[in-house]
């Protein structure tokens, strides 16, 4: 293993460093060595022992002249003759920059015992993983390839590759769980851009500990780090570049090792042999990433759908799934619906944006039909094709149904899901006035939410797992959202669309989002937001009082409970502002002209009662609807509910909230938001105690 230096390091500044943690939480210290001269020299016996090692790891690449960073490049044979499934030599060399991350492989030899001319046998560098970066895109921080780059390679190759944006929350659970799914004896390489320890959280930075490397988590923004280890095993070789305290930023990373593991393991899981199991066998050969579906004891198989209690059904409500490359949130969703009550019963196809070979062959041996969608348009406009391709053809697949359930990849599935859409198909059969029935409920959050059998009614979209009719499929694909600047939900909200038709959905969600950084919900959204949903946990739920969801009924029931209600006028800086001891329902009537809320009535309450705030999305008729500690409240907007305001007192003025209360009300908000976090930024200063150098490196 050779070591170079970065460059000269001032006299001035030849202390080592601390790392700070600049959010709540405990001060998190490290130092790190500074190689200058021989490098040797200077490094603990550890890393001299480890520079022995039949590894390299180079130093930061640095530009002629330029003062920059410190690095930190440890290897080790941490296996002694412990086996692999490797049976050669394999070169790793990972190379992280400004402008681009790139991983090269060298080439893996037959046989089990490398040749002593090696070179014989080795093919040339063949490059398997590039994203291209470059400057920062406008105000942002962070640049296009930033994040963490994962690549798992195994005897046939490349298997996974995939990258992580942990410069937002969320990212890092999404990046935990591909780190577990990957079978043993897997070659990993991981390379982080310097952005990404900004969101680095605990189940991120305990995932890479699992694999025994020991710098990643404590990196600091802007720091970057690669590393490569062997599942099961330990790590290969492990490198990191600290910031110099007033000097300039870095260029890149590079970390060159070569690994040869020793011994023998079975190429293949008994299993592989068995017959009707060629398929699964053969993708488990050539992809990497899925858990249990490739395990070599006990793997999932997609029968055990035909195992699960059934559940009542009247009729075929197929369910179409919609994807592109994301194979592995598929499968996640797949193995989630094969497992719940009626899993057997149900009929799926799969939809691919894009003819993806991995995601077609997971498709089959899930054993689902897949229908591949030639793309259209980029970005929302491709997604909005996506969408109305499948709605398209779950009616024409399955041309007996009368109804269809759309899914998308990224998204959870309740124990009760299927009995929760079989029981509520009533309404859509019995109401013309409903178009959509919803398994999301944007207000289904723990202080907003309680009763999992109540159905409700808003002027909502169809959104995060959702049941529509054929009629109303075959209306909207003809009349489909044009291309330009809009997303297909928020059109399918428009009064076009709707023609005066409401979304049911239930109090308690169905559906849990777990999707990060995606095209519409980012990983902020995600944590803030979405990871607070609350879904129901039982199967056996039985929805009450579905002819109560028809419209009239609605209408009515809804009118006695407001005319009936305690009239309130809470002040919304107060987190509990509900009359202590009195059951309820309560009302307030608060100033709101639109569904705009463009006085900000309805975001005071939404906000102080931390459910979504972002718009009005599950109000209806003018009145938003929360269940707070178990007791009803109704905000009514005025003038913009005339069904509902004729019922406000004439001697009680609407609530308006004043400059004051909009503002302390989103500094309590904020403030809130900001305690969800639970790590923050990570800056490098001065270190004067010299044992923490050691620390570090050891």
């Amino acid at each position: 293993m050779s070591v170079t230096g970065g460059g000269r390091w001032p006299p001035q500044q030849s202390r080592p460093g601390h790392l700070k943690q600049t959010s709540r939480g405990s001060t998190m210290k490290t130092a790190w060595h500074r190689a200058r001269g021989n490098p040797i020299a200077l490094l603990p016996l550890p890393v001299i022992w480890s520079l022995l090692a039949p590894h390299t790891a180079a130093a930061p690449d640095v530009a002629e002249g330029q003062k920059a960073w410190e690095y930190l490049a440890t290897s080790g044979d941490t296996w002694g003759s412990s086996s692999s499934s490797l049976n050669a030599p394999l070169e790793v060399d990972a190379h992280v920059n400004t402008e681009n991350v790139t991983v090269l492989i060298n080439g893996v030899l037959v046989s089990a015992t490398p040749p002593s001319d090696t070179s014989c046998c080795l093919h040339q560098p063949e490059e398997v993983y590039h994203v291209a970066g470059g400057a920062r895109q406008g105000k942002s921080h962070f640049r296009p390839h930033s994040g963490v780059h994962l690549l798992v390679t195994g005897p046939r190759g490349v298997m996974m590759r995939q990258r992580f944006l942990t410069y937002q929350p969320a990212e890092h659970v999404d990046m935990a769980a591909a780190l577990a799914a990957i079978q043993p004896e897997r070659v990993v390489v991981l390379a982080a851009v310097p952005e990404f320890s900004l969101f680095l959280g605990q189940a991120g930075a305990k995932a890479l500990d699992s694999l025994g490397f020991r710098w990643c988590s404590r990196m600091a923004w802007g720091e970057p780090w690669v590393g490569v280890a062997v599942t099961g095993r330990g790590v290969v070789a492990e490198a990191a570049a600290t910031l110099q305290v007033g000097l300039p930023s870095p260029k890149s990373l590079r970390l060159s090792t070569v690994t040869q593991l020793r011994g023998r393991v079975p190429s293949k899981c008994s299993w592989y042999s068995k017959p009707g199991w060629e398929a699964h066998a053969a993708f488990c050969r050539q992809y990497e990433g899925y858990g249990d579906l490739c395990a070599c004891r006990r793997p999932f198989s997609p029968h055990v759908r035909h195992q699960q209690a059934r559940v009542a059904v009247k009729e075929e409500i197929p369910v179409v799934v919609v994807t592109a490359n994301k194979p592995r949130h598929l499968y996640r969703l797949l193995r989630n619906l094969y497992t719940i009550e009626g899993g057997g019963q149900a009929d799926v196809l799969v939809v691919i944006d894009s003819a993806h070979q991995e995601t077609l062959a997971l498709a089959g041996v899930m054993g689902v039909a897949a229908l591949v969608h030639r793309p259209e348009g980029v970005r929302s406009n491709r997604t909005n094709a996506n969408i109305r391709f499948a709605l398209y053809s779950v009616f024409r697949h399955f041309p007996a149904a009368d109804k269809a359930i759309l899914l998308e990849d990224d998204l959870l599935l309740s124990p009760d899901f299927l009995s929760f859409f079989h029981q509520a198909a009533w309404v859509l059969d019995n109401d013309p006035t409903v178009f959509c029935v919803n398994a999301f409920n944007s207000n289904s959050l723990p202080d907003t939410a309680a009763d999992a059998s109540q159905l409700l009614r808003s002027e909502s979209f169809p959104m995060y797992g959702w049941m529509v009719r054929r009629s109303y499929a075959r209306q909207v694909i003809t009349n489909w959202i044009p291309n330009g600047p809009g997303d297909w939900d928020w059109w399918l909200m428009k009064a076009r669309a709707q023609r005066g038709r409401d979304v049911v959905s239930p109090e308690v969600s169905r559906t849990f989002h777990a999707g990060n950084a995606g095209e519409h919900v980012d990983g902020f959204e995600q944590h803030l937001y979405y990871s607070r949903i609350l879904t129901t946990s039982r199967p056996d739920i039985r929805l009450r009082d579905l002819p109560g969801v028809v419209l009239g009924n609605y209408v009515r029931n809804l009118t006695g409970e407001i005319q009936r209600a305690e009239l309130v006028t809470p002040d919304p800086r107060k987190r509990y502002f509900l009359p202590k001891g009195r059951p309820g329902p309560f009302v307030s009537f608060v100033r709101s002209g639109t569904r705009n809320d463009e006085f900000l009535s309805f975001r005071m309450f939404l906000m102080i009662t931390r459910t979504y705030y972002w718009d009005t999305r599950e109000i209806f008729r003018g009145v938003m609807r929360l269940r707070l500690q178990d007791r009803l409240f109704y905000i009514v907007g005025c003038p913009l509910s005339e069904l509902f305001c004729q019922h406000k007192p004439r001697d009680v003025p609407v609530i308006s909230p004043t400059p004051e209360v909009i503002k302390a009300v989103l500094t309590i908000n904020n403030k809130y938001e900001q305690s969800l976090y639970e790590y923050g930024t990570k800056v490098r200063s001065y270190e004067t105690r010299l044992l923490e150098e050691t620390d570090f490196a050891t």
